[in-house]
């Protein structure tokens, strides 16, 4: 079996990140959303990947990336070119498909435990035409959803409906045989323009046999800078701890830490797991972090009190104020000279400079 990574889109909903990379290298404690992707099929046995590029920064998830070999699979890439809908993306791969019954990735997913290992094992392409994993979400208008008739089995699959008949939205890791790319030929273009995955998905639910199982693992849709945080804060509640920086002996570090490779926390410092450090970053005696943080590579945090936030690389931060729920994107600057204890939320892009005063 082979699989296909959706990593393109314009990731609009997780701006003003992705004016500078794609959505799918937005970092989860400190990993690209796209490394989760890839080794999660690799756990489930699938090591020839295409993954399908489009967006405005391609060329920065096959420099991050690479051929995959990091990883212990072969990726080839595909360039989408004209974005025309989910849809239209699977349909790239059709040459690198072939005959080969195969996984779609959505790029900006991260799924737990053995979600998609059992999809591979469950879904028999003599049997089968189409695959997918259904699971209740919050905001069911934001994702393809089903609808059960009274016997529990799948109706049909809408689109981002208006009035969702369940909360039951496939996940976004599907299983299926070339017959799909005869089905996305047949498509028309949606309101929005698009031809839409889920309705390829409904076509092949209703004329074709399908497996279909529901699911209470976890599935994130990494879509919005909310479901960053939330991403972020998820996978640091079950952080490994690991020092391979250096600890002053008079810093106060409880909790679970992770803390990289030429990093250093100094005298003074208070660190409160969950709290994951990247590398090469220096946190100076007066600073306070935790919990619930990240903190990227190559960064400086001085006096800062950060809590539940996520600080991407390289970022300079010297402030006497609380930061919380925040995402900082990478090459920025924070500074403040507020005399007071007060608690600021911020969601900065790349390269900013922010500085506050109320004196």
């Amino acid at each position: 079996m082979k699989a296909i990574i959706l990593a393109g889109g314009s990731g609009t909903r997780l701006r003003p990140f992705t004016y500078a990379t794609q959505k799918q290298l937005l970092p989860v404690v400190n990993r690209p959303v796209l490394e989760y992707v890839i080794t999660d099929l690799e756990r489930a046995g699938i090591d020839d990947i295409g993954v399908v590029l489009g967006g405005d920064y391609p060329e920065n998830v096959r420099e991050r990336i690479g051929d995959g070999s990091a990883y212990g699979v072969e990726l080839t890439y595909i360039h989408q070119g004209d974005p025309q809908g989910l849809a239209d993306a699977v349909y790239c791969a059709k040459e690198f498909v072939g005959e080969s019954p195969f996984v779609v990735y959505f790029g900006d997913t991260i799924t737990g435990g053995n979600v998609t290992a059992e999809l591979v094992r469950e879904f028999d392409p003599n049997e089968h035409e189409v695959g997918i994993i259904l699971k209740p979400v919050d905001d069911p208008t934001r994702f393809g959803v089903a609808e059960l008739d009274r016997d529990g089995e799948i109706r049909q699959i809408l689109e981002k409906p208006d009035d969702p008949p369940t909360d039951l939205a496939y996940i976004g890791v599907q299983a299926y045989t070339p017959t799909v790319f005869d089905v996305i030929e047949s498509l028309e273009p949606s309101d929005r323009g698009e031809l839409e995955l889920t309705h390829a998905i409904d076509e092949l639910v209703s004329e074709h046999e399908a497996y279909w199982t529901d699911t209470d693992e976890v599935w994130m849709d990494v879509g919005t800078v909310e479901d960053l945080r939330n991403a972020n804060r998820h996978f640091l509640e079950s952080l490994t701890p690991k020092i391979e920086g250096e600890v002053s002996d008079e810093a106060d570090v409880t909790g679970r830490v992770y803390l990289g490779d030429g990093s250093t926390v100094e005298a003074g410092a208070e660190i409160r797991g969950p709290v994951h450090i990247g590398d090469e970053t220096r946190i100076g005696g007066d600073a306070r972090i935790g919990p619930y943080v990240t903190v990227g590579n190559r960064c400086r945090i001085e006096r800062a009190d950060i809590r539940s936030t996520v600080i991407m690389d390289a970022v300079e931060a010297d402030f006497d104020f609380v930061l919380e729920e925040s995402v900082i994107g990478p090459g920025s600057s924070l500074s403040g000279e507020c005399g007071q204890t007060i608690a600021v939320s911020l969601t900065i892009g790349a390269d900013s400079a922010v500085t506050s005063s109320l004196r």
